[in-house]
């Protein structure tokens, strides 16, 4: 990542609680940049009411982040292992030995022309014509050779920080509706206590 992703200034958070946050969690390129633009824009987005939200907004700004970071890891995974899948593609079939051994076994008699020649050019002959995979099918090839089960690591990490995050959001807005009700009954006792006065 090497541009920023938007260019917006970061919210800073208030002097008080900024000393507990920490410091995000980067990886690899990262930048702080991007994490402070990226925080910034759920900030905005999830509007804390007080410190307590915000220090919720935090968490799932890291959360976020993290989801972001799978996802790129899944995908780089499934690159290389349609890399894979595409090398073990082009190994020999069992036509490839027979031509092969066609061609050794034409090499020991007279020789005629050769329709099929060998698949071990000498420098300078042209290419043998590598096979055309279809996307899809090295998709699949891609899902069947992950033996070690990382895409499906990837899958269980991005579920399990999906539930982390919904029950952030959740709580963010739960805190956000306290604080507006309070307000709204401290608003309430304000306008009940003047009313009485008045009458009195």
């Amino acid at each position: 990542m090497k541009k920023s992703l938007v260019a917006a200034k970061p919210i800073e958070p208030s002097k008080e609680l900024e000393r507990f946050f920490g410091d995000p969690p980067l990886i690899g390129n990262e930048r702080l940049e991007d994490y402070l633009v990226f925080w910034s824009l759920i900030e905005k987005a999830a509007k804390p009411a007080d410190d307590i939200a915000r220090l919720l907004v935090r968490g799932l700004t890291d959360i976020c982040w993290e989801i972001r970071r799978e996802g790129s890891i899944k995908v780089e995974i499934i690159k290389k292992k349609q890399q894979d899948a595409v090398a073990k593609s082009q190994g020999y079939t069992r036509a490839d030995y027979e031509r092969e051994r066609r061609a050794a076994e034409r090499t020991s008699m007279p020789r005629v022309e050769d329709d099929e020649p060998s698949m071990f050019r000498k420098k300078g002959s042209e290419p043998v014509e590598k096979k055309q995979e279809d996307p899809i099918s090295l998709l699949a090839q891609a899902y069947l050779h992950d033996d070690g089960n990382a895409i499906e690591g990837c899958d269980w990490r991005l579920s399990r920080l999906e539930l982390r995050r919904s029950a952030l959001l959740r709580e963010v807005d739960r805190r956000n509706q306290i604080v507006a009700r309070d307000a709204d009954r401290a608003a309430s006792s304000i306008v009940d206590a003047e009313f009485t006065e008045a009458v009195d």
